[in-house]
């Protein structure tokens, strides 16, 4: 109805003009407010009742005016509500569809904007977009989501240009992007979209754009819509939102170094800072559902930037103060506002409704954090946790230590102190874990890990050995738990542990005991063969045999099995009485039963001793071969291959130990017995002229191993190689280098496509040990020298051989870092090499040269300590005496020196040397008196000298400078003559003309 219109109909109900002119201006101002009250941020609750309440102040004053175009013109006098019904009915209905909103009954609301259709009709100035609006709204909220989508699509239809467009394309988007299938998420990107348009609605529909392309895998296009909602500053709630969303999107793509940087550029934000708290909770909850996945790095990262309680507690407070500041200002403005026009009215309401929820969040996460005394620690329990599945163990243990020492009241200090066990455990450093085990004992009386952590510390001492320590901890547990759950383990490891003592006595008491308590428990089967073991052990056969019956009647399938039934036909070989053909029965009918059996490779060598011993060779053979190809372990396979290969070497059957060698090989390629036996086919195709065959074995099997530094035998199989190539003549009588040329060629073939630093060394080696066989030992040492120099900066390439004798040449030569450098590689990188021993050794004459006879002293008796049965026992004890003269322990080197050349071990060089070091020894000793002991010392290096250079003449450098320093004794003894002979003698020795000290003496003598 026009305004025209509307003012005529009034002035035909004869009412004043000044009265017909203020009503026509107050339902220009209802409409005027109800413009304005369309325009309403996000899906807030939206009140009509204003609208209602001017509507109604319309019909109280003009009656049946207030209607509209569809009044009927027709009665003017009835004053009834064809279409609209009464205000006050409208406004109850209205006010009933709010409470149903805040009360969240979403049908009732639904139901009462339903009924506010039908009453309103067709009514022109009627609120409809708002309704339908609202009712696509409730549909959302009510999680009825068709029903939401078809509301929405309708509202959008009904009014494609709307005040409620934007947020009816909001709205939609939201509701596809809940529900499935993909298309539907798919269309939800387009309504999204359409909602962004709206620079109200941009943040919003941004932030859930984004979250639904990370949803649908989309992640560089979810990183592009967050980035541009977040801008270069994070400073609204949206953004802090998409920040986390960016976050959670970076772990994802594993992009670890930009996450960092992110993580790192967004510590000062204003957005973060405002909402630290919640973000904080965020980032935690991220961490942790990365850990869950196994996205333990990645994780670390973000628990790294979770900064500490006092801090975001310090920076959040800061944060609400001016929070609640802004809201006192924007309340006022509220206020200041209900006295305008609502054209002229400020958007104070639209901001204080978007800062009181985020008030409200940082405050909540701000009490949790507050509340939560022991936040630090639990983050710093997510960073050691971390840490440790990283096998970082150190840094892991650093914060397990923090939170047991400085946060011993947290509920994380429990498991921080078992994880502190744990780790020492894997290190396997026993006096840490043992230490830290007893402390969380004192400590952690109640913990439920307790058990577990003496478990632990059991098993590790158990690994080193100490059966002492042993006996004693877990006779400890047993009186600690008498109830537990795990005695009868206390009480079983207290039985091994006599056992491995060898004290089989004390074991058997506890064994028997064991059976006769826990018969059912599943240590019984161990228990039962350790009895039959201490009973074999002690050389008890009555038990033994009674034992291991027992056993195979209990468990005739066990573990155990096949080993007790080699026990019994064991005690049956060694009987005075030949039982042969008892023990060729059970041993025949038990390997028939049992095929499988890990020991039937021992129980075929006892079959095939027994069959030797009554002269059937060929049945003792067939046996041998047979455990030959079992998989037992290296040791009963050795046996079985050599007594096989002395039987067909007996027979000079080459071609049949060939074929037993290849056999073998062929089945257990990686075996490291192979290389021997490929060496063995080699001697025997070699005993048979066949040399080029042997070659081609041994490149064959090098081939696979040769570019490997950590396959240690490939140097004897190089050996080997050579052996076959040198022709049975006098070295004078080949030509060398055609040989090394053959070698060359042969080398290329087996390393091509294998080329690398360990294959050039091992190039080098081969020839080497080619000159060394033709006596060319200058060019022997000069490939040698080539290996040693090339890789003196990066041993990696070199095996332990190769390790060993590099090292000695750089240390001969003055290279120290060099030599320290192939020896510690080979102390840390081959602790199972046979050549290991020569690692430390190494060592600790590089701390000779460096002339630190302290370190030396201490390495050297650390490896005859830890280690006395040491292949370098020679070398080791000759670097401590070399230490200890250094040291001027002159009582302890005279002492060491006469042991060593009186010990038949010390024959030859390493005498000499000892000689050559007590000489020395004495010589300084004189030093320090004076007088006649001095001359006496004198006399006594004098005649230490002589005894080498008499004594020791196949060995020319010793002897030389035996010569020599005997020369320059003489004259500190004031014998010119004596000196002057000694040094003629040197410079004309036939033997000694090669040597430098002969060379240096005849020198002086023109």
């Amino acid at each position: 109805m026009s305004d025209l219109n509307f003012r005529q109909k009034v002035r035909d109900l004869e009412i004043s003009p000044e009265t017909a002119n203020k009503i026509a201006e107050m339902k220009i101002g209802a409409r005027l407010l109800l413009d304005t009250n369309l325009h309403v941020n996000n899906f807030k609750t939206l009140s009509l009742s204003m609208w209602f309440k001017q509507i109604n102040c319309l019909l109280v004053i003009t009656g049946a005016l207030c209607v509209g175009e569809a009044y009927s013109q027709t009665t003017p006098a009835a004053p009834v509500l064809p279409v609209i019904a009464s205000p006050q009915n409208l406004e109850r209905i209205f006010g009933e569809a709010e409470a149903a909103f805040t009360a969240k009954k979403y049908d009732t609301a639904v139901a009462k904007l339903d009924e506010l259709l039908k009453l309103l009709g067709e009514g022109k100035d009627a609120p409809y977009e708002l309704i339908y609006f609202k009712i696509g709204l409730a549909h959302l909220l009510g999680n009825k989501l068709p029903q939401a989508e078809a509301a929405f699509q309708d509202c959008i239809t009904r009014f494609p240009k709307g005040e409620y467009t934007s947020r009816n394309y909001l709205g939609l988007g939201r509701v596809l992007m809940l529900q499935e299938p993909r298309e539907k998420k798919e269309k939800a990107i387009a309504a999204l979209r359409s909602a962004a348009t709206d620079s109200t609605y941009r943040a919003e529909a941004g932030l859930w754009l984004g979250q639904l392309y990370t949803e649908l895998g989309m992640r560089d296009d979810a990183l592009k819509v967050f980035n541009s909602l977040i801008g270069s500053d994070v400073r609204t709630p949206q953004q802090t939102t998409a920040a986390v969303e960016v976050i959670r999107l970076l772990a994802d793509m594993g992009k670890l170094d930009n996450l960092t940087a992110y993580l790192d550029s967004l510590a000062d934000q204003a957005g973060i800072r405002n909402a630290i708290a919640w973000y904080t909770n965020q980032i935690v909850v991220r961490g942790d559902e990365l850990v869950a996945a196994g996205s333990y790095q990645t994780a670390l990262t973000i628990y790294r930037s979770v900064p500490p309680r006092s801090q975001i507690l310090k920076t959040q407070n800061i944060s609400l103060d001016a929070m609640r500041k802004d809201k006192k200002v924007l309340e006022a403005s509220v206020e200041a506002d209900k006295t305008k026009q609502m054209n002229q009215r400020s958007r104070a309401s639209d901001l204080l409704n978007a800062l009181n929820p985020a008030i409200q969040v940082a405050e909540e996460a701000s009490a949790a954090i507050e509340k939560n005394a022991t936040f630090d620690a639990a983050i710093l329990m997510r960073r050691g946790r971390c840490l440790f599945y990283l096998n970082r163990y150190e840094e892991a243990l650093l914060c397990f230590r923090t939170i047991r020492t400085k946060h011993e009241s947290s509920s994380d200090a429990d498991a921080a102190g078992y994880a502190e066990i744990v780790i020492f455990r894997k290190m396997g450093n026993v006096p840490e874990m043992k230490e830290k085990a007893d402390l969380f004992m004192r400590k952690f009386p109640d913990s439920k890990n307790l058990e577990h952590v003496a478990g632990l510390a059991g098993e590790l001492l158990m690994e080193t050995g100490n059966w002492k320590e042993v006996r004693n901890f877990y006779r400890g547990l047993e009186a600690k738990f008498p109830q537990s759950e795990s005695l009868e383990t206390y009480v079983f490891s207290q039985a091994v542990a006599y056992f491995q003592e060898g004290n089989y006595v004390e074991a058997l008491k506890l064994l028997e005991a064991f059976v006769k308590r826990f018969p059912n428990s599943p240590a019984t089967e161990n228990a039962i063969y350790y009895m039959a073991m201490s009973y074999f052990l002690s050389n008890n056969a009555e038990k033994t045999l009674a034992s291991s019956r027992q056993y195979l009647t209990k468990f005739p399938d066990g573990r155990f099995a096949g080993d007790m039934q080699y026990r019994l036909s064991f005690i049956d070989f060694a009987n005075k009485e030949d039982q042969s053909e008892k023990i060729i029965r059970d041993l025949t009918a038990f390997i028939r039963m049992h095929p499988e059996d890990s020991s039937n490779g021992s129980m075929y060598c006892l079959l095939a001793d027994t069959y030797k011993r009554t002269k059937k060779v060929d049945e003792a053979l067939a046996s041998y071969n047979k455990a030959v190809m079992t998989d037992s372990s290296n040791d009963v396979i050795k046996y079985a291959l050599d007594s096989a290969t002395a039987i067909l070497q007996e027979r000079k059957d080459w071609a049949g130990t060939a074929k037993l060698h290849t056999e073998f090989m062929q089945r257990k390629p990686d075996s490291p017995l192979a290389l021997e036996s490929a060496a063995t086919i080699a001697k025997m195709l070699g005993r048979e002229g066949k040399s080029a065959d042997a070659a081609t074995i041994l490149s064959e099997s090098l081939k696979a191993r040769i570019a490997d530094p950590a396959s240690e035998q490939v140097e004897f199989l190089i050996d080997e190689l050579v052996k076959s190539l040198v022709p049975r003549k006098k070295p004078s009588e080949i030509d060398a280098d055609a040989l090394d040329k053959e070698l060359n060629a042969i080398l290329e073939k087996i390393i091509v496509g294998r080329e690398n630093m360990t294959t050039s060394a091992r190039t080098n080696y081969a020839r080497a040990r080619l000159s060394q066989m033709l006596r060319r030992n200058d060019r022997s040492d000069l490939y040698l020298k080539e290996i040693a120099t090339r890789n003196a900066e990066n041993p990696a390439p070199l095996s332990p051989a190769l390790l060993v004798t590099s090292g000695e040449i750089l240390l001969k030569n003055g290279d120290l870092d060099g030599a320290q450098a192939m020896f510690k590689r080979l102390n840390d990188r081959f602790p199972e090499s046979v050549f290991f021993d020569a690692g430390a050794v190494g060592m600790g004459y590089v701390a000779l040269a460096r002339k630190q006879p302290d370190e030396a002293l201490r390495i050297f008796e650390g490896v005859l300590v830890n280690n006395p049965g040491t292949s370098r026992y020679k070398e080791t004890s000759l670097g401590k005496l070399e230490a200890l003269a250094a040291l001027d322990k002159f009582e302890e080197v005279e002492k060491l020196a006469l042991t060593i050349v009186g010990d038949k071990l010390f024959r030859g060089e390493s005498a000499a040397k000892g000689y050559m070091i007590l000489a020395k020894t004495y010589r300084d000793k004189s030093a320090k008196a004076a007088g006649a002991e001095a001359t006496e010392l004198l006399a006594k290096a004098h005649g230490t000298y002589q005894r080498v250079y008499v004594a020791y003449q196949a060995f020319p450098e010793v002897c030389a400078e035996a010569y020599w320093q005997a020369h320059e004794t003489a004259k500190q003894l004031g014998d010119d003559k004596l000196a002057e002979e000694t040094l003629k003698t040197l410079a004309t020795h036939p033997k000694l003309q090669n040597t430098a000290r002969a060379k240096e003496a005849a020198a002086l003598i023109k």
